[in-house]
């Protein structure tokens, strides 16, 4: 079978042939229609795991996807084959990844979230949707954001971003969203009241500007450490803080004055159900900025960062 691929840690993905896996007890063959993209997949090829899990090489990469199932392992009692499932197949041992014609993955993962597809959910919508809506999901309930409130979202045009965008405007809140200015009418169409053009000049001077009495609550979804602190600075006593890559430093995460996340998702199956029933009605969408096939896959990867939306493949 085709399959993105590194052959040890720190690798280049590549585009192998390799064997299609054979499920063990407990576990699924799923043939694989669709995947997405996912700032994790270069993390675990580089090693980011190691040490916390156990991997096999080469590492198929990729978490998030849909397909068919196929085959089922002895004791497998939930799932058939010709059921059509997508969810975050991230498992133990890592390296029977998404991005693949076929890949294996536990009934009840032991480190992800599978679930049937909801009847007219697109391939493309089913594959990009599971860890970005997750995490937007999981990280706003953790941040305990309600109506009313302002949220400055930094790293708004990305996958968690475009979702965090939607579901904390469908709660009520003011969003003000990071945004170069050929997206900004794309991200206010998304939800977001008011947007910053984090490339013209300081973002934290800015909000300051039209809110001078600060926020209520700030959500970082890139890596930038060093401005983590002065975005957070920004927050009102008793709100919150919160990064999905922890970039929150030691000596905020104790703070009194406010509350300070480094996310890490809990209970996914519940996470995964509940955005997956945002998407199949309607009330967010998840916007797809481009398809690739797998031999373009190994180029895109090597040039991951600042993405619009989502980027699927289509196997």
């Amino acid at each position: 079978m085709r399959a993105v691929a590194v052959r040890g840690i720190g690798g280049t993905p590549e585009l192998m042939e390799l064997p299609v896996p054979a499920p063990a007890p407990g576990e699924v063959l799923v043939e694989m229609e669709a995947a997405s993209v996912n700032p994790i997949d270069m993390g675990i090829a580089a090693g980011t795991f190691e040490g916390r899990m156990p991997h096999v090489y080469p590492l198929v990469l990729g978490v998030d996807g849909v397909g068919r199932v196929t085959e089922a392992g002895e004791g497998v009692c939930g799932l058939k084959p010709g059921d059509l499932v997508h969810g975050q197949f991230f498992r133990s041992p890592l390296g029977h990844g998404t991005f693949a014609e076929y890949t294996v993955v536990t009934e009840f993962p032991n480190h992800g979230a599978l679930q049937r597809v909801p009847d007219g959910m697109t391939a493309e919508i089913a594959a990009a949707l599971p860890t970005a809506g997750m995490t937007a999901l999981g990280v706003l309930e953790a941040m305990g954001l309600r109506a009313g409130q302002s949220l400055l979202i930094v790293g708004a045009t990305g996958g968690v971003g475009v979702c965090a965008v939607q579901l904390a405007a469908a709660l009520g809140a003011e969003v003000i969203a990071t945004a170069r200015p050929d997206a900004d009418r794309w991200i206010r169409q998304l939800g977001a009241a008011q947007t910053v053009d984090y490339t013209a000049g300081d973002t934290a001077e800015h909000v300051r500007k039209t809110h001078p009495d600060g926020i209520d609550a700030f959500l970082d979804l890139t890596r930038d450490t060093a401005r983590f602190g002065t975005h957070a600075a920004l927050v009102r006593d008793g709100g919150a803080a919160a990064s999905v890559t922890f970039t929150a430093p030691p000596e905020l995460l104790g703070s009194d004055r406010i509350a300070v996340h480094n996310f890490e998702m809990r209970d996914k199956p519940d996470l995964l159900a509940r955005i997956t029933a945002e998407a199949a009605s309607g009330r967010i969408t998840v916007p797809v900025q481009r398809a690739v096939t797998p031999q373009e896959l190994p180029d895109v990867l090597a040039r991951a960062g600042g993405a619009r939306g989502k980027t699927v493949v289509r196997i």
